[in-house]
């Protein structure tokens, strides 16, 4: 499996969007379309946990993640109104850093 840079490096056509989020903080792409099949992946790193919300009209995913842990944690979302909303929340806010990468199911 290819890390987040990795991925992007590659010119991956099937890229939606990617970034970092401030904690608290929230990303809305309103370009998404209704019924769209996606891969998110989401990543931290510090001290402590970060909380990912994605969401897209009634569509939600909550995924936890352990900031000590060197991984990326992948999930499959479908959208269910036409924007996608990302969100990070922790309560060691100033020890965390977050990424996040969204592409098309292929």
């Amino acid at each position: 499996m290819l890390t987040m840079a990795e991925r992007l490096a590659s010119g991956d056509k099937g890229l939606v969007s990617a970034g970092t989020l401030a904690v608290p903080g929230q990303n809305l792409d309103e370009t998404i379309e209704s019924g769209t099949a996606l891969r998110v992946e989401v990543a931290c790193a510090g001290e402590g946990s970060v909380t990912f919300t994605v969401s897209s009209g009634a569509a939600r995913t909550v995924e936890r993640v352990d900031c000590t842990q060197p991984m990326t944690n992948g999930f499959d979302f479908t959208t269910a109104g036409p924007s996608l909303a990302i969100q990070a929340d922790s309560p060691e806010e100033d020890k965390v850093g977050t990424a996040y990468m969204v592409s098309h199911v292929s």
